[in-house]
């Protein structure tokens, strides 16, 4: 009986031994598995944080995305450890700001001796700058102050074959002023001076905000550039746009024959040009790409040979109660309806903001 004890125990010791090692054995698992699932859980971390500097270097270059494919590949250092990363376009819209979709890869190695690889892949789409208005017309009268006079040979057209659609040549958003507009320009010298769809239309869901608070974001960034006095600069180009205030009296003396972006020209704003000894408002020869806005500016003086290539906004913001804006077209100003123009636009825009607008569709991991 004794003797069947001891056996009994060391059998009960044994069994326990075993146990005791296969817990030991199980916890080291665990312990091992955790610290794997963190190895990877920061490899994935530091995945999505490339994305992220990815992201600020498309904001400084709008090219740095079509720069950097699997040919190419960034490969940014984040917390010690090399992230392998590049872009695939696969849908690449014409129109700077039109949908843009994009697939993002970022690879980094992690576990022990890098022997694993963690795999992110996220899609995003750009879109457009919301701020910026929409091209309603050629000439789009967004105040109840406006007041249009006409004796010359301008033009405004909505219509424009390289757009989808076309827009009126001018369009107001409440009554007196598309009355206004109606028979202040009786006095054009060619019946066909105005044209679009229609020629003259009124359109009452136009609103001029949020565009006053596009203009004060703008005015407050160091990349825009403040015309005053006898200006000489450039008026940005096809590749780079930009954005331009006219705050007091100024005059572009430089010979400058094109400009691409965004122009507003405030209150107490006047912009000439000094051509051939003679000092025109608004601009001579400029030919001049993009958004033109008069905010609580009252006069636009149209008496040179200026062309804008996309759209003229007049309006005011809510706290003004001042003159009238004055809308002179007794010269040879030409204002067409361009899409390309608001391309330029909202592209001046984003580059001054130095940020694009992306959402993420989806992430794999």
């Amino acid at each position: 009986m004794g003797r069947a004890m001891l056996i009994i125990c060391a059998g009960v010791l044994i069994s326990l031994g075993f146990v005791s090692l296969g817990t030991q054995s199980q916890g080291k698992q665990i312990m091992s598995n955790n610290v794997g699932y963190a190895e990877f859980t920061q490899a994935k971390n530091r995945a999505h944080t490339a994305i992220q500097m990815a992201f600020q270097e498309m904001n400084k270059d709008i090219d740095w995305a079509k720069n950097h494919d699997a040919s190419n590949k960034w490969t940014p250092t984040v917390d010690g450890q090399t992230v392998e990363l590049y872009v695939d376009y696969f849908h690449d819209n014409p129109a700077f700001f039109g949908v843009d979709s994009l697939r993002i890869f970022a690879s980094t190695l992690y576990g022990e001796d890098n022997s694993k690889t963690a795999n992110i892949e996220s899609v995003y789409t750009r879109n457009e700058i919301d701020m910026v208005p929409k091209f309603e017309g050629a000439l789009t009268l967004a105040s109840k102050y406006t007041k249009v006079t006409t004796n010359g040979s301008a033009t405004i057209s909505g219509n424009n074959t390289s757009c989808s659609e076309n827009k009126p040549g001018i369009v107001a958003n409440n009554a007196d002023a598309y009355t206004d507009a109606t028979s202040g320009t009786l006095q054009l010298q060619s019946k066909d001076a105005i044209q679009g769809d229609p020629n003259i239309g009124l359109n009452t869901d136009i609103k001029y905000d949020p565009t006053d608070e596009l203009i004060a974001r703008l005015a407050e960034l160091s990349d825009v550039t403040k015309i005053t006095g006898s200006y000489k600069g450039d008026l940005g180009t096809q590749e780079n746009p930009g954005v331009f205030f006219v705050e007091d009296q100024a005059s572009l003396t430089g010979g400058i024959s094109e400009g691409y972006g965004i122009m507003v020209i405030r209150t107490n704003g006047a912009l000439s040009i000094d051509s051939a000894g003679t000092e025109l408002d608004v601009a001579g020869n400029l030919n001049f790409n993009g958004l033109v806005i008069f905010e609580n500016a009252y006069n636009l003086d149209g008496k040179g040979t200026p062309t804008i290539n996309g759209s003229v906004l007049v309006g005011n913001t809510e706290d003004y109660n001042g003159k009238d804006l004055d809308i002179d077209l007794s010269g040879n100003i030409n204002i067409q309806y361009d899409c390309k123009g608001e391309d330029y636009a909202n592209q001046a825009a984003a580059m001054a903001f130095k940020q694009g607008r992306y959402n993420r569709i989806v992430t794999f991991e």
